[in-house]
């Protein structure tokens, strides 16, 4: 400002300079040059986003939203399968590839070739209550309903393992249950003749079934879909019980530790409970996983649904880790009183 003012404000005119008439070369605009810049420039973000967002999806893999949006080819290409290592083995053996189905919203699942997950989230529970008569379990009180989910995922596994012929005719890629009585599977067998006779084995055991996406391989191998609700349990066999105190939370958290010990399954995530507040219950949430074996898992939940505890499985999903090994997540909910 000082230098400013100190400036003459008289300011001598120069004569004018003879103006002379210069064509612009083509191409050479000053406009054009930034209009040149400007596109660069996009394509470097550009180029940066895309960068980026593939080195996210490489890391953390593809979000459930946007599983069925990227094509399959496209994640095949960048490596971000989620498959199994034993699934990925049956694929190079040539075990067939199902692609999305059931994106309409009346379809009470969609098998996807991701994350089973998914499946679970989209099997549609309240579908089958309008559509079938499942209203009791809906309106029974929410401590009513541990005990029918214990007797579910009983009964879910044990059908299962009845309907499973004896030796290497049939594996399962995907196995979920979802209370009160869901399930899916997506099952590959050795050929054609198996799949119709397990197919036939479970349809004789549960009440709805459905068969979906079926696809066979140059050697002969079948893999298809199975969803839908097996017998329910009936409320009248079971012990009606009472919201749990919330001091009690913490040993049923204990017992359900021990009874996995006692059954000689490791669960892991048991010391990470999830409480949350509903105004007139509280709903304790455990999330858990676990390498054991069919046979193991099936006698943790026989002996569940015999005790009293607290805690009801409320959704299961198990996929092959491994040729020998298998991994499975349970859900259990317990259901407390606010004080």
């Amino acid at each position: 400002m000082i230098k400013s003012n100190m400036m003459s404000s008289r300011v001598e005119k120069k004569p004018n300079a003879p103006v002379r008439n210069v064509r612009a070369k083509p191409g050479k605009r000053p406009d054009d040059k930034k209009s040149s810049s400007s596109i660069l420039n996009f394509l470097f973000m550009l180029f940066l986003v895309l960068v980026g967002m593939v080195v996210y999806l490489e890391i953390f893999g593809v979000p459930g939203f946007l599983r069925g949006i990227i094509p399959q080819e496209v994640v095949e290409f960048l490596g971000l399968s989620d498959e199994a290592a034993a699934t990925k083995k049956l694929r190079e053996a040539g075990a067939p590839k199902l692609t999305a189905h059931g994106t309409r919203s009346n379809d009470p699942s969609i098998p996807i070739n991701g994350s089973v997950e998914e499946v679970v989230k989209t099997m549609r529970p309240d579908i089958f209550f309008k559509n079938k008569e499942f209203t009791d379990y809906k309106e029974q009180a929410l401590s009513n309903r541990i005990p029918y989910q214990n007797r579910a995922f009983h009964y879910m596994l044990s059908t299962f393992y009845k309907a499973t012929p004896d030796g290497e005719g049939v594996g399962y890629l995907d196995l979920a249950y979802q209370a009160p009585n869901f399930y899916f599977a997506r099952v590959i067998a050795m050929d054609a003749r198996t799949r119709n006779f397990y197919r036939e084995q479970l349809r004789s055991k549960v009440v709805d079934f459905h068969e979906t996406d079926s696809s066979t391989a140059k050697d002969g191998s079948v893999e298809f879909c199975v969803y839908g609700g097996f017998n329910k349990p009936d409320f009248k066999e079971l012990k009606a019980t009472q919201l749990v105190s919330p001091s009690r939370i913490k040993s049923e958290v204990m017992a359900l530790r021990n009874l996995a010990v006692a059954t000689q399954i490791r669960l892991v995530g048991l010391e990470k409970p999830i409480e949350e507040n509903f105004g007139t219950y509280r709903r304790v949430t455990i999330k858990t996983t676990t390498e054991a074996d069919y046979p193991s898992l099936l006698a943790f939940a026989d002996t569940l649904q015999k005790t009293d505890i607290s805690f009801g499985v409320q959704q299961f999903i198990s996929r092959p880790l491994s040729a020998e090994k298998m991994q499975s997540t349970l859900e259990f909910v317990l259901y407390a009183a606010v004080k």
